[in-house]
C-alpha cells in the first residue's frame, strides 16, 4: 500500500505542475525552466542524501538514468508544444492514455509482470476512462500529434527508470541525473531561442518557477520511490489517476469538461480503486 500512496501523491503533484505551466504566457518555455529548477532541487537533495547515508548508484543505473534523461527531454519538448497548441485536459489524457497502452506489454515482456483479474479490470477501467475523457475531434491536429509523441516518450522513460532502479540505486539520484541530461540536451538542441526564452521566463516569474519546480521535483521523486517498490505497469497505470486532478485543475483554469469527460474521470477513479485493492 505504500507504493499506492506514493503514486497517488505523485499523480496529484504531476497534474499540479502541468496546470501551473498551462497558466503561463509561454508554456513551451515554462516547461523547460520548471524542469531545470526541479533538476537543481533534486541534485541538492541527492547530495544531501549521499552525505547522510552514503547511498549512491551503480554505473549501469546512472547510464540508464542518462538515457531516461534523453527521453525526458523529448517528452518535455513535446509537452510544451502540445500545451501551447491545445487545452490541458485533452492533451493530458491523450498523452497518459496512449502511454498506458504501451507500458503494460513492455513491462510484461521486460519484467515478467503479471496481471491479476482485479488488476486487469482496474487497468482496463483506467484506459477506458482516459479514452472517454477526451474528444480528439475538438483538439487541434498538431496538439494531438504532439500529445501522441508525448505518450511514446512517457512509456520509454518509465521502463528505463524501472531498469535503473532494479539495482537499488537511490531514486533521488536517478532522477537528478535524468534531469541534468534533459536540461543540458534542451539547452544544446534548442539553440539561442531556447536560451532566450529560458532566461526570460526565469526573469519574469522567478518565484512561480521555483514553486512549480519544487512541485515537479516532489512529484517525480515520489514516482521514483513508487517504481522502486512496485511494478512499472502497475505504477504507471495508477499514476494516470492524475487525470482526476488534471480535470479539476482544468476546470479552475476555465475549461469546462463535457459529460463524456466526467464519465471518463469516474471510470479512472473506479480503476484506481480496483488497482489499489489488487495489491
Amino acid at each position: 500500500m505504500l507504493a499506492y500512496a506514493l503514486v497517488i501523491g505523485s499523480a496529484l503533484l504531476h497534474a499540479s505542475w502541468n496546470a501551473l505551466v498551462k497558466r503561463t504566457r509561454d508554456p513551451a518555455a515554462s516547461v523547460h525552466t520548471v524542469v531545470a529548477t526541479a533538476g537543481a532541487l533534486t541534485a541538492i537533495a541527492a547530495a544531501g542524501e549521499y552525505a547522510v547515508t552514503g547511498r549512491g548508484g551503480s554505473g549501469t543505473a546512472l547510464g540508464l538514468a542518462a538515457i531516461a534523461g534523453v527521453l525526458e527531454a523529448g517528452y518535455f519538448h513535446a509537452l510544451g508544444r502540445a500545451l501551447t497548441l491545445g487545452p490541458l485536459g485533452p492533451v493530458y489524457t491523450i498523452s497518459r492514455g496512449g502511454a498506458a497502452l504501451l507500458v503494460w506489454p513492455a513491462s510484461m515482456l521486460a519484467f515478467g509482470e503479471r496481471l491479476t483479474p482485479l488488476g486487469a479490470g482496474g487497468s482496463a477501467l483506467i484506459v477506458l476512462g482516459l479514452a472517454a475523457s477526451t474528444s480528439v475531434a475538438t483538439v487541434p491536429g498538431r496538439a494531438v500529434r504532439y500529445a501522441v509523441t508525448c505518450a511514446g516518450f512517457i512509456a520509454g522513460y518509465n521502463i528505463t527508470y524501472k531498469f535503473a532502479l532494479e539495482s537499488g540505486t537511490s531514486p533521488i539520484l536517478v532522477f537528478a541525473v535524468s534531469m541534468a541530461v534533459a536540461t543540458a540536451l534542451g539547452a544544446t538542441l534548442g539553440g539561442r531561442a531556447y536560451r532566450t526564452a529560458f532566461a526570460t521566463n526565469l526573469r519574469e516569474a522567478p518565484w512561480a518557477t521555483l514553486g512549480a519546480g519544487a512541485i515537479c521535483a516532489a512529484g517525480f521523486v515520489l514516482l521514483m520511490y513508487g517504481l522502486a517498490r512496485g511494478g512499472a505497469a502497475y505504477v504507471f497505470t495508477l499514476r494516470n489517476t492524475s487525470v482526476l486532478f488534471a480535470t479539476a485543475l482544468a476546470f479552475l483554469l476555465g475549461e469546462r469538461p463535457s459529460h463524456r469527460a466526467l464519465v471518463g474521470v469516474g471510470l479512472v477513479f473506479a480503476g484506481a480503486v480496483a488497482l489499489g485493492a489488487s495489491r
